[in-house]
Parts: structure tokens; sequence; C-alpha cells
């Protein structure tokens, strides 16, 4: 059975109501039944609380972590469960993202045999605050004081040891037994002694702290390097603070710096290689002689004007992108190649290292600039560069000859050995027969394979006049140009079959043989037209583009397209027709091939049956620009 709300008689409406604390009661389940208007205040209570359980209708937390108390964890569910009063119990709650504390006193209650709890709780939120900030302020002292090295002494006027303080007693030069109360001149020989308490009167007359350093010469801290500070204790009469500091690494860093400083300086100044020091701003600060024998600057020239006013144009953007990275300290160091202005007005080439010195902060402070004049390297690397390109055409040239000339023993061999074996059969059957219809059939015949053999000898001789033409005429070639005068050859059909052309030259020129410029263009757009389907308007696309190795022709249309899986190899084959029943002979796209790769071009295609072609030519040009980059 549990209490009900006008069972317990534990408080009254005027006790309750009148404390300053809150109150709550509850049954023996946990369920509210009254609470004061404290407690309403303190905890947000609204008047219907009274039909939940108090752990389950608010998320407390824990004072020691700040975790939160799941409901079988607050003192409510455990003074029930274990039926055990819990006093004094520090609970939290969130409010507006902050918290607020409270102690709870969790008593149990029993009256006619009915059992339930009285909670009394005040908010103690000031307090634990307080609290928890001088925690940290003693945690933080006791970091400081756990992070110090030092020795320090309470000493009087007279040099007298009054007391002492280490974090490491294993730093104490006697024991304290043997220094406390005892004078400096007792315990130090005078070279030390006397110096040191002719510091402390003087810290203590000027009123300000004083420090010496000094090299021991006792035994078991042979050749180790101490500071000695004196700071006056205002509160103390006559009486200073003696700080003792081990400053041995500190003497020997030193040591090694004016170490690493005389080499730097050797390095710096009798180096191969030209070394400046350079302001954040690009000013040089300081430089070696090696320096202003590259550029032909003085050192007083050099730090008046900035490092990009020595740069080429080109070489500017990158040069300042990669020094703000290193200031920046997204890099450690970086080299480039760059050329630099030299004071007689042509550019050097140079590879320059440039990295960043820091101080403690992190703070860029100025950039080590190391300069190799690379120039002859350069032209050296340039000029290998272009007998390279020479040798690697001169290589394609003889391989593209060789399958060329393989070609045309295969033409000769299939393409003319039909036609003259059948003229040797008619001519034979001619001679046999008495039949005059007979003859006249075979003499009609004579003529077609007569006609095709001087066909075929008519199209060699067209490619043999390319592989020997060695008096092209190389010109500069206007794209649009070429394509106008080519499209008017084929305006009637482009017409009649409403035919779309749309051109983008982004290359708008090329140096090339305007004569087979104008066949290339002129094949690809007449099998362009040619080869369309019934119920699609012809569309053709002519791009020019720039490419690494050259400029790049292609043509694209929507028509009947080629079986490249079956016919990608004889593609470009003499006499190699694709479509029946149209007009072709089969020889375009060979000699345009021919014309392309005769002057180390390329020529390939991507075909899709019923979805169009586009072929890709791309050129060679015969002149272009010196590779040697001029200095």
């Amino acid at each position: 059975m549990h209490l009900q709300r006008d069972s317990l008689s534990v408080l009254s409406d005027q006790t309750v109501n009148t404390r300053l604390e809150g109150l709550i009661t509850t049954t023996d389940d946990g369920t509210i039944l009254l609470f004061n208007k404290r407690a309403q205040e303190l905890l947000d209570l609204e008047s219907t609380a009274n039909t939940n359980k108090l752990h389950d209708l608010i998320t407390f937390y824990s004072a020691d972590d700040l975790s939160e108390l799941s409901p079988t964890e607050t003192p409510f569910f455990s003074a029930l469960s274990k039926n055990q009063n819990q006093n004094e119990i520090i609970l939290g709650r969130k409010k507006d993202q902050e918290f607020r504390w409270y102690q709870f006193n969790v008593n149990i209650i029993i009256e006619d045999n009915k059992k339930g709890l009285l909670i009394s709780f005040i908010d103690v939120t000031k307090l634990v605050n307080k609290n928890r900030v001088l925690e940290d302020k003693q945690h933080q002292l006791q970091l400081l004081v756990a992070s110090l090295n030092d020795l320090v002494f309470e000493v009087t006027d007279t040099g007298v040891f009054k007391n002492y303080w280490t974090n490491n007693p294993d730093l104490l030069f006697y024991t304290p037994e043997e220094f406390l109360n005892k004078s400096l001149t007792e315990l130090f020989p005078p070279d030390l002694a006397v110096p040191a308490l002719q510091l402390i009167q003087s810290s203590l007359k000027l009123d300000r702290e004083l420090k010496m350093d000094f090299q021991s010469n006792l035994k078991e801290h042979k050749d180790k390097w101490y500071r000695l500070q004196i700071k006056p204790i205002h509160r103390a009469l006559n009486r200073v603070a003696l700080v003792i500091s081990d400053i041995t690494k500190q003497v020997e860093s030193n040591e090694k710096s004016k170490f690493n400083e005389h080499k730097f300086n050797q390095a710096f100044y009798l180096s191969g290689l030209g070394i400046s020091l350079t302001s954040l701003e690009g000013y040089c600060i300081e430089s070696n002689n090696m320096l202003t024998k590259i550029l032909g600057y003085s050192h007083e020239e050099m730090s008046t004007t900035k490092f990009t006013d020595r740069t080429h144009p080109d070489d500017i953007d990158k040069d300042v992108e990669l020094r703000e990275k290193l200031v920046r300290g997204e890099i450690e160091a970086f080299t480039l190649q760059k050329r630099y202005l030299h004071k007689l007005g042509h550019f050097v080439w140079c590879s320059v290292t440039v990295a960043a010195v820091f101080d403690n902060a992190n703070t860029a402070q100025f950039l080590i600039v190391q300069v190799q004049d690379i120039s002859e390297s350069k032209k050296n690397i340039e000029i290998l560069k272009r007998q390279k390109i020479e040798s690697d055409l001169v290589k394609i040239d003889l391989e593209t000859k060789i399958r060329q000339l393989e070609e045309f023993a295969n033409i000769l061999a299939h393409d003319l050995k039909g036609p003259l074996s059948n003229i040797q059969m008619l001519i034979d059957e001619i001679k046999v027969t008495d039949d005059e219809k007979i003859k006249a059939d075979f003499m009609n015949l004579l003529h077609i394979s007569s006609d095709n053999l001087t066909e075929t000898l008519h199209d060699l001789g067209g490619i043999l006049d390319i592989k020997s033409n060695n008096s092209l005429i190389y010109e500069q070639c206007n794209f649009l140009d070429v394509f106008k005068k080519v499209q008017q050859q084929f305006m009637e059909e482009i017409q009649q079959k409403n035919a779309t052309i749309s051109i983008e030259f982004n290359v708008k020129d090329i140096y090339y043989p305007k004569i087979y410029l104008e066949s290339i263009l002129s094949n690809l757009l007449s099998n362009a037209l040619r080869f369309t389907a019934k119920d699609r308007a012809p569309r053709i696309e002519i791009h020019t583009h720039l490419e690494q190795e050259g400029t790049l022709l292609t043509v694209k249309d929507n028509g009947l397209g080629i079986n490249l899986p079956k016919y990608k190899s004889e593609l470009f084959m003499f006499k190699k027709v694709f479509h029946r029943g149209f007009e072709n002979k089969g020889v375009g796209l060979f000699l345009i091939r021919y014309q392309i790769e005769s002057l180390g071009g390329k020529i390939d295609v991507q075909s899709k049956i019923d979805s169009g072609s586009t072929f890709y030519v791309k050129f060679l040009e015969k002149a272009y620009k010196d590779p040697l980059i001029q200095l």
C-alpha cells in the first residue's frame, strides 16, 4: 500500500511554505506527494509534478565529474531501494546551459506503517563554484611549483641562509643542516661569496632584482654553470630570495651557437653558391660575393631593390606563391628554377632554394636564399631536347616510310596483278577464238581491265608524288579561310541534304602546305556529306584546339558510322570500301593518311554504326619555335 497525499502529517502547510530550503515528500515508489514553494522555485517544479517520480522528472549531474546520472544512480532511488538515509549529497542540474548545484538530505519516513521520503535541499551553487575556482587555482599553483627546477633560499642582508625550497633535494650543495643559519662566507670560497654578498646588499639598497653567472669549482659540481638571482622580499625586512638556476645547458648552447655562427659565416661568405639573407618584404639584407658575381649587382644595389624587380615576369607569381607558403609554415623549404635579370640586361637561369628562419614564437623573421647559376646546364639540356625531338622525328619519318613502302609493295602485288592477269587472259582468248561476237565481248572486257589498270596507276602515281614531293611550299594557313574555300566545293550537296556545319577554330592558323590542308579538309567533309542516314539531316562539327604535341583537327558527323571492330585494320588502306551503294573508290582516306603521315602527323577515328564518326588529325608543323629558351 502506498502513502496517500493526506496520510503524511510530517509537514503542515505552514511548515512547508515557510522553510528556506526546498522540501519534497514522496511515496515508497518515489512519486511526489507534496513540495513547498522553495522547492518549486529551485527545481522549476510545476503543480502537476506530483504525478511523477522525482528521479525520472529531472536529470541530475554528479559534482565530481559533471557526468549525467541515470535515475537509478540518484540518492532518491538509493534511499528507497536500500531503505537508508542519504545525507549531504550534492547534485547539479542544467539550466540555460549553466549548472545549478544543490545539497540534498534524503530521509526515510514511516507513518501508519506506510513508508515514504522526506527530501530537503538548499542551493549551494555559489559555494560549489567558489570551491571549484579555488581547486583550479590550487591545481595551477601545484603545476607551477612542480615545474620549477631552481633552488630558492631565504637569505638575510648579511648572507645568512634562513630557509630553502627545492623540488629536487639532490640539487643542494649541502644538506640543510650544513647550511641553514650559516653565512655565504662560511660555505663558499671568497671569489664567489664576496660578490654574492655585495649583490645581496645592492639589491636591498636599490630595491630591484640583480643577478650574476658563475662557474662552480666545487668537486661535486665541477665546471657546471649557475645563475644567481637576488630578489628583495618586500614583506620581510632585510631579507632576499636567492634563486640559483643551473644554466650549464644554456651556456653550452650559447657556445654551440657561437660555433655554429662561425661555421655559418664561413659557409655563407666562402660558398660556391650565391647566398642572401632576404627580408619578408623581398629586400636583400646581406649577400655573399658569389651572388654579386652571378647577378652583377653590388651588395648595396641588391639591398635597395626587391627580388621581384630582378625576376623574369613569367617566374614571379610562382616564386611569390611559394614564399608565402614558406612564411605561413605550410612548407619547410622549396627549390625552383627561375630567371634573374643580370645587371647587363640579360636573364640568368638559376636554381633557387629558399628556407625560412623562425623565432621562438614560430614567426618567420627572414629567408635564406641559395642561388646556383645553371645557365650553361639549361642551354645544354635544351639543346639535347631539341636534338632528341629531331631524332624522334627522323625515326618516326623512317618508320612511316618503311610502312608506306611495304603497303605500296602490297598494292603493286595485289591491285596491279589482277588487272594484268585479266588482260593477258583476254588477249589469249581473243587469239584463239574465231567468233566475232565473243571477240567483241572480250575486247570490251579488255577495255574495262585497261581502264581499271590506268586508274590504279594514276592513283599510285599521285601517291608517289606525295612520297617524292620534297618541294612542298609551307605557308601560314588560316583554318577559316581554307574551310570556306573547301565549303564552296560542296555548297550544292550541303543545300540538297539540308546539312548543318558548325566550326570552332581555337587554333586559328597553322604553318603547313596549303594544298595538303585543303585536300584533308575536302576528303573529310566529302565523306561526312556522302555517307549520311536517310532519316536525319547531316550535322557536322569541325574543331581545332592545341594539344601538347601539336594542333588537333576533329571532324565529327552523325552519319552511318563504321563497323570498327570489323574494318579498323583496313580503314585507311588503298581502295577499301565500307559502305555499298555509294559512289566511292576507297582512295580518299588512303590519300590523306599518306599526306598527313608524310609530314609526321597522325590520323585516327572513333565511330559507331548509325551514330556517326569522328576523325582526329594531329598535325606536326615543320616550322616550330626553337625550344632553346632565350636567356
